[in-house]
């Protein structure tokens, strides 16, 4: 049996339409159809059954779709260990990564990663987090590094790299008063620049604000920490940012900590992969050294730090 037929199911499966499903496999529609007639000639039994312009499973296609995935997997996973013992541990580990993670812990840990794993060609991208998500489903990347969805992603597998808080940083003026935390709800007076919407970050802090019972008044919403570090030190707001985002010196400007009646607001960060396209071996130590060096980080950090380890988990 021919192991695009069973991708073929799992595509068709996914998207309940052969068009767009020969559309992510670069076939014609035609071509689709023959490997699912093929495959259910293969099986003995029928897998879809028309439901207006689009298909569904039979209920028997529906019980052979795991056991059809698990069959992917298994290949992928065998083709994946053999490309490994052919290359003797060389090959290239595609990463999306958000800029802030990118930017606090990167410039500090690849060049030394790299050089103890010579035969590993690092290819970067950075991006937001649902766009990470999406290249990570669709094969562009292996792994991403970034903050960790508010909920679960089925096919996805992931690991725990500790947790980032949030900074309030302003010209010193609007934290008068204020010790080296600031309390949410006195943000709510002040002009807000913060992250836009494709950062999970910012996901986390909206949620935090409705915990307040108020809305902040957003004057500037920007993909870039840097951006808003420039509008803050023009004293036009305060910059809300992800504590991995660092003050160059000279800025004129100072960070708090932002807290929630009296306790640091704080997201986790993560490792994710698709199950469906196994980490190779070198990938899974790019994860687990890169964890013990955000641990690292973090620990000598001005900012309170509760970082642990994480057992690996499908999430």
């Amino acid at each position: 049996m021919d192991i695009r037929n069973f991708t073929g199911f799992v595509a068709a499966a996914e998207l309940m339409n052969f068009t767009q499903a020969a559309q992510r496999l670069n076939l014609t529609q035609s071509a689709l159809s023959r490997q699912i007639r093929s495959l259910e000639d293969y099986l003995g039994v029928k897998l879809f059954e028309k439901s207006g312009r689009n298909v569904r499973l039979t209920a028997r296609g529906e019980a052979l779709y795991a056991k059809i995935n698990d069959v992917l997997i298994a290949d992928r996973t065998l083709r994946s260990f053999a490309e490994e013992l052919a290359e003797g541990e060389a090959g290239v580990l595609r990463i999306g990564a958000c800029s802030q993670l990118i930017e606090r812990y990167l410039p500090s840990f690849l060049k030394g990663w790299q050089a103890e794993n010579p035969g590993i060609d690092i290819r970067l991208e950075d991006g937001g987090g649902p766009e990470l998500a999406e290249k990570l489903r669709d094969g562009t990347v292996q792994m991403t590094l970034s903050a960790a969805p508010s909920t679960p992603i089925e096919m996805f597998e992931a690991i725990g790299l500790g947790h980032l808080g949030f900074l309030a940083v302003a010209v010193p003026g609007f934290f008068e008063g204020h010790g080296g935390t600031v309390e949410l709800c006195d943000l709510m007076s002040a002009p807000i620049l913060t992250l836009n919407k494709r950062h999970v970050s910012r996901e986390v802090f909206d949620a935090a604000c409705r915990l307040t019972g108020a809305m902040p008044t957003i004057m500037l919403e920007s993909t870039s920490p840097h951006t808003l570090f420039a509008m803050a030190a023009g004293g036009n707001g305060i910059a809300v940012v992800p504590s991995s985002a660092r003050l160059l010196p000279g800025s004129g400007l100072v960070a708090r900590e932002i807290t929630l009646r009296g306790n640091p607001v704080h997201f986790d960060i993560c490792a994710m992969w698709n199950t469906r396209s196994p980490l190779p071996s070198y990938g899974r130590r790019f994860v687990e050294a890169f964890r013990d060096h955000v641990v690292a980080e973090e620990t000598g950090s001005s900012l309170p730090s509760r970082p642990r380890k994480v057992p690996l988990q499908v999430v």
